[in-house]
């Protein structure tokens, strides 16, 4: 069984949504794993969804650990501040069980001394060559460049910012329709929001084949490396793109 530790800032309804998608899939014995504790940078009272979050956590029966990074901040100012916030979650959950983290909206850079403690998995919305940066700055450069291709990936974090080595990804030509027809119009705004609607789709499928296949000792982490069940490393990350088609495709044909 696979130990996960949940981080999030919860400040979307999407965080909200892949967690009750990741406890239905466990609960549906889809997924072997157990959610340790949910670990989140704010506390209650501090925003409207994220309590929202808070309430389904605890209808879950999770462990909820509760920490406030912007009380925190105020209270120690200066450029260590993250480390030292860090230093403090990891004294909170050091009685929990983890495997492996799953980073799911959580909003803070994680400082070195947590990503170099623990395995933690985050996802990003482009394959492992393509842009770095938020979602908004990655379809835009994707839409500007008229890139061939792209798609998402889940990564190890590690100190240098999205370009820890890739887990596990899914990708999609950019060639074809509906893109290609924006792109000889120009209009790389139309493009950009095109190419994020098709990318969001699949998240939630990615993230789930990935931990299942953590789960099932298809894709070890070990030593900073992606192996696969035979200690095999897979340079450059374990292609889920067909199963992640299989669960876009069954959704599309069932609503």
């Amino acid at each position: 069984m696979l130990n996960l530790g949940w981080m999030s800032t919860a400040r979307g309804e999407t965080s909200l949504n892949l967690l009750r998608v990741v406890c239905a899939d466990i609960q549906a014995g889809n997924l072997d794993a157990r959610i340790s504790f949910v670990l989140c940078n704010r506390e209650p009272g501090e925003a409207a969804q994220t309590d929202l979050f808070f309430e389904y956590v605890r209808s879950q029966g999770l462990p909820l650990v509760c920490e406030s990074s912007r009380a925190f901040r105020q209270e120690n100012p200066g450029p260590e501040w993250r480390t030292k916030f860090d230093q403090l979650l990891a004294s909170r959950i050091e009685s929990f069980d983890v495997d492996v983290f799953l980073l799911a909206g959580y909003m803070l850079i994680v400082s070195d001394f947590l990503c170099t403690r623990y395995v933690m998995l985050n996802l990003h919305p482009a394959l492992p060559d393509g842009p770095k940066g938020t979602w908004h700055e990655v379809m835009a450069e994707l839409a500007r460049t008229n890139a061939p291709q792209t798609g998402a990936m889940v990564h190890i974090v590690t100190p240098e910012l999205d370009r820890g080595p890739t887990a596990s990804y899914f990708s999609f030509s950019l060639e074809t329709e509906p893109f290609a027809s924006l792109r000889s119009t120009s209009d790389t705004e139309a493009l950009a929001h095109q190419i994020r609607k098709h990318e969001v789709r699949r998240e939630f499928p990615l993230i789930l084949a990935t931990l299942r296949a953590l789960a099932n000792g298809d894709m070890v982490i070990a030593d900073g490396h992606v192996c696969d069940s035979g200690g095999r490393v897979l340079d450059g990350g374990k292609d889920l793109t067909a199963e992640v088609e299989r669960v876009v495709n069954k959704s599309q044909t069932s609503s």
